[in-house]
């Protein structure tokens, strides 16, 4: 028989071993979780902020080099952000920024453990003027509604627009595209930037109807633009 007094110490010896074990795994886990979040920000703050601002008010787009990323935690995808990163051979704006040269230049193309490092650093950049969770699936409805303003109001005149034609779309390149668009954003940040684009963007030349539509029709005209594959 093993006396009481050593099967104690053998007990105490076992949890000891199990408890710094514990610890040791959690400071690897949280460890990594720092270098990752330390990357990220690396990332973004030596290969992005050369022409996104990542803080800061709003401002208008001649003054700036590329879209802000101040927001970019409510506006993107992650899954389509990293992807995109590694290859970003997709056009956000089919002739550049702006119509100036140096703004029409191909967009850097990270690695793929930098690309998901800088996305998880940007997922944490948000805005709190948008609301989550506001925006759902339209209804039969409200998606025909939106279909309605959406072409009553000329938004495919600007944007590139999703259509069953030859080349898959139809409309104007002079603004953002809207191929993929269900793909690439999050349906809050559109619902949001639609109410008044020069919040995001003053002077932004977006087309506002006067007197503005009411917000059950900018919503219709979201959950529309939200099926855009």
């Amino acid at each position: 028989m093993v006396p009481n007094d050593l099967r104690l110490k053998i007990f105490t010896r076992a949890v000891i071993r199990v408890t710094v074990s514990i610890v040791g795994v959690a400071a690897v886990w949280m460890s990594g979780i720092a270098i990752a979040a330390d990357l990220g920000g690396k990332t973004v703050k030596s290969m992005c902020v050369q022409c996104h601002r990542i803080e800061g008010k709003p401002a208008p787009r001649k003054t700036k080099s590329a879209p802000d990323l101040m927001w970019a935690g409510n506006k993107y995808q992650p899954e389509w952000l990293v992807a995109w990163l590694q290859k970003p051979e997709f056009k956000h704006y089919p002739i550049g920024y702006d119509f100036r040269p140096e703004r029409k230049k191909p967009h850097l193309a990270l690695l793929a453990d930098q690309a998901k490092a800088a996305a998880e650093f940007l997922a944490k950049q948000k805005d709190a003027r948008i609301k989550v969770g506001v925006m759902k699936p339209g209804t039969p409805e409200q998606l025909a509604h939106g279909e309605k303003l959406y072409r009553e109001h000329g938004c495919q005149n600007c944007h590139l627009t999703p259509a069953n034609t030859p080349k898959g779309y139809v409309g104007g390149t002079s603004s953002t595209s809207f191929i993929k668009l269900s793909e690439r954003l999050h349906a809050d940040w559109v619902y949001r930037f639609n109410q008044n684009p020069d919040d995001f963007e003053p002077e932004s030349g977006a087309y506002i109807p006067k007197p503005p539509l009411p917000d059950e029709d900018i919503y219709a005209i979201t959950a529309y633009m939200m099926i855009f594959k």
